[in-house]
């Protein structure tokens, strides 16, 4: 199947790499737990699917991967094929970046794909979604200044702290508008209520009341596994959603919070993926 018949493939496959994104061995200790601490070897000059940088989408797995708390992603609602990076445009951009100065090991290896690609695919393929890059390099930076300073890079995305200073919450959204302000119909009974009710899924069995909601307004949720033997990426536990006054965003958080996940919301519009990491 040729790139240009199916451009959501590299939406979830974006998505994918954000969400199920886990870091092996990481040592709780010396994760940051406030917005105050400091992460250290911040290198952020590559980007996992983008050309010439690092973009939020890299920032947030690195932030992850540093931090003892949430840190979750609503990602720009997209339009297709105006947002997304076509094969002829990223080969036009990797040779002008190549005239200029050697290419970056992941660029390299970009040119060295798509050179093969175009031998077979048209150049208005397209390839991923169009992101903002940036790089960043720091030996050390508090969370707290790393968060300002992504998104002043990226001045499309804001940074928010839902929870408090102890125990911080921390979900990067649309600077704009958010797609997850709608508010929650609240569950009392049973109370706290199992995570594994709530986002019960639709085929061969009951939809959840979150799930249903969410699937009508065509967001469905991923559980991604990649990897021999990656985290279970499907929140497990118990959560209170007895409060009239939630938003999606806050139900979501609730969830992140009571099962140690983080979640990420991405996709094209009218088609929307849900995703949760450890």
């Amino acid at each position: 199947m040729s790139h240009c018949e199916c451009p959501w493939i590299a939406l979830v496959l974006l998505t994918t790499s954000l969400a199920s994104a886990q870091i092996p061995n990481r040592n709780h200790l010396n994760l940051a737990k406030h917005l105050d601490d400091a992460i250290t070897d911040v290198h952020l000059t590559d980007g996992t699917e983008t050309i010439g940088g690092a973009s939020i989408v890299d920032a947030v797995n690195l932030l992850r991967s540093n931090a003892a708390f949430p840190v979750s992603l609503e990602m720009l609602e997209i339009e297709r094929p105006k947002d997304f990076v076509t094969l002829a445009e990223a080969l036009e951009t990797l040779h002008s970046m190549l005239a200029v100065a050697p290419l970056a090991d992941g660029d390299k290896s970009r040119l060295d794909r798509y050179e093969e690609l175009v031998k077979t695919d048209p150049g208005s393929s397209v390839l991923v979604p169009r992101q903002r890059t940036f790089k960043l390099v720091r030996e050390r930076i508090t969370v707290r200044d790393f968060l300002v300073q992504v998104t002043t890079f990226d001045d499309e995305y804001e940074w928010k702290n839902y929870g408090t200073d102890e125990r911080p919450q921390i979900v990067i959204q649309p600077r704009a508008a958010s797609r997850l302000n709608w508010p929650v119909a609240m569950i009392c009974n049973p109370h706290p209520v199992s995570i594994g009710r709530v986002l019960a899924g639709c085929r061969g069995e009951k939809c959840g009341p979150f799930t249903e909601a969410l699937n009508e307004r065509n967001i469905s949720i991923q559980h991604m596994y990649t990897g021999p033997a990656p985290p279970d990426p499907i929140p497990h536990g118990f959560v209170d959603l007895c409060d009239k006054t939630l938003s999606a965003r806050d139900a979501l958080n609730r969830i992140a919070a009571a099962s140690h996940t983080s979640w990420t919301l991405g996709g094209i519009k009218g088609t929307r993926f849900l995703s949760f990491t450890r």
